[in-house]
Parts: structure tokens; sequence; C-alpha cells
């Protein structure tokens, strides 16, 4: 059995196909974990496999042409596309580049699927690292660049007028907080509680005056004639003590 599996692979090999590992259901957990993998046909694991539990083991190798699968998962996504299934393109789409990244079809089909600008960038700049002469992408990719650009361009400025309103309600807030300030009356003070011993405070009330009978604050200069008044007096009495003949002792 073995030979066979060989020869098989080695005429796989010639035609350039792929294979793939085929397990049967009631296979042991070493075929299952196989089941559904690709390989190279002379890379394949050798059957029966390595740690199989249920000989003999009839799991088995079977031709795949990765191009065939190719060209049907691109048909369906391209379809896809076409009649704007963009969920079903895109899970298609990428399924071929899984399978064949350098697909200058997929990546192009797969621009259009995608919804943002900066992934849409990202397939035709693969589109052209691919193929550098392809025009529809490059024309593609400046129109997305420009949109971008206009994008970034809108934003700052939606972000310069919101930082300018933030700054304009800042500042209104502080004038008005200034203002409220200014209106508001000073709160008057009150005397301070007597002791907690019980005997009254030794601190007289303060007994606000009318404001008919306010007095002006005294400057120097009326201290200054007040006192040169007091000693013109004192001089008047004593001469007219002397005058009098009163002695002075």
């Amino acid at each position: 059995m073995a030979g066979n599996v060989q020869e098989m692979l080695s005429a796989l090999a010639e035609q350039g196909l792929k294979v793939m590992f085929v397990a049967y259901p009631d296979a042991c957990r070493a075929c299952r974990k196989l089941q559904g993998r690709t390989f190279d046909p002379m890379e394949a694991p050798p059957i029966p496999v390595k740690d199989c539990l249920t000989p003999p083991c009839r799991c088995r190798y079977e031709g795949y042409d990765p191009r065939a699968v190719v060209a049907r998962l691109l048909t369906a996504g391209v379809d896809a596309a076409k009649e704007q299934r963009l969920k079903d393109a895109k899970e298609l789409l990428h399924q071929v580049i899984d399978l064949d990244d350098r697909n200058e079809k997929a990546w192009l089909w797969l621009s259009g699927a995608v919804e943002g600008i900066d992934e849409r960038i990202v397939c035709l700049e693969n589109v052209l690292t691919i193929n550098p002469h392809h025009e529809l992408a490059r024309e593609g990719l400046r129109h997305l660049l420009a949109q971008r650009r206009e994008v970034g361009a809108g934003r700052e400025a939606a972000k310069k007028i919101k930082e300018a309103k933030e700054a304009i309600d800042r500042l209104k807030a502080s004038q008005t907080r200034v203002m409220t300030l200014k209106e508001t009356p000073p709160v008057p003070t009150m005397p301070p509680t007597a002791k907690a011993s019980g005997r009254p405070s030794a601190r007289r009330p303060t007994v606000k005056e009318p404001m008919g009978e306010q007095r002006p604050p005294t400057s120097f200069a009326m201290v200054f004639l007040y006192v040169l008044l007091a000693v013109l007096i004192l001089i008047l009495v004593l001469a007219a003590l002397t005058y009098a003949g009163i002695p002075l002792r």
C-alpha cells in the first residue's frame, strides 16, 4: 500500500498538483488532525500515519488542484461583487488571496468590496506591486489618496472648530462667574459666640452708627490743627490769669 501511495504522489507531483488528506469518519485522532489539509506531494506524511491507532490505516490522498479552486472562488467572488453582495464577495475573494496572494484580479475586485478608504488603498497598492503597469489601479489609487487627504483636512478643520468653540464657552463661563461675584453682596460677619462656660462674652456688641452721624476719618492735618488750637487756648488762659493778678503756683 505504501508503494502505491508513493507512486500516486509522484504522479501528482509531475502534474504540478497538490494533495489533500482524506480521513474516514471512524478514523483515529491522529488521522482526524490531518483531515482536509493540503500538502505538496513530495512533502505529504506517509500512510499509514504515524501513531495511527486503527490499523490497517484506510486514509488516503486525493489530487488537489489549487488553480481550479482559485478559479472557481474568484468567479464566485466577482459575481457577488457585481451583484453588490459585498459581504459574500469579501469572503470569497479573501479565500482566493489565502490560496494565491499574488492574484491581481482578486485584489482589484476586493478593492471595490471593502468599505474603508485605507483598505481600498492597500488593495490597489497590492495590485500595483504585482503589476506596476496596471493603469486602472493607478488611477483609482490616485483618487483614493486625494480623497483621504480631503477627509483628513476636514477632520482637522472640525477639530479646530471644536477647540475654538470650547475656548469660547470657557471664556463665557469665566465672565459669568466674575459678574456673579460682583453682584453678590458681602456676607455680614457674625460676632463670636459666648464660651461654653455660659459666661457672656467680654467683647462689647458693635453698635452701628446711623448713616447721618458717621464721622469722617481724621487726617494728619486735622490733628495738627486740634493741637495748635489747644496750645492757643492754654496761652490765652495763662494770659488771663496773669492779667487778673492770680498767682500761678
